[in-house]
């Protein structure tokens, strides 16, 4: 239980990613089917980088640009921040902290398996401190 692998939802391709030159509201409408706050955006068979919902409010809304014409490619977050998946909690907090992010993507023999998010430790600590 104290092991990442233990706490992420685990994912095929298909619904974690994004494609870069998909639109943000293509990406936007995948999260909210998927019920998911991030997605990790590929292509050519590499990993290029994730747009999270924070990225939709920060660099679409607030900025005022068009989610129907912007794509996704110019408002991701790069370097893609990841953790092994027999990593501990702690390790996966502190990465997650000493970047400032609240998402980390998580890797099997470097291959992106899932995204560990900030709800996930709430629900991690919850089960771990909780009243029993």
């Amino acid at each position: 239980m104290d092991l990442v692998k233990d706490n992420v939802v685990y994912m095929d391709e298909a619904n974690l990613n994004i494609l870069p030159e998909a639109t943000v509201l293509e990406a936007a409408k995948k999260m909210r089917d998927k019920k998911l706050s991030a997605l990790i955006v590929a292509g050519g068979g590499q990993n290029l980088g994730i747009i999270t919902e924070t990225d939709l409010s920060r660099k679409i809304v607030a900025e005022e640009l068009n989610p129907k014409e912007t794509k996704v490619k110019f408002i991701m977050a790069k370097p893609i921040v990841t953790i092994e998946s027999d990593s501990s909690m702690m390790s996966a907090f502190l990465k997650m902290g000493s970047h400032n992010i609240r998402h980390v993507a998580v890797t099997e023999d470097e291959l992106v398996m899932g995204i560990l998010t900030i709800s996930d430790f709430v629900n991690y600590y919850t089960k771990k401190f909780g009243k029993k």
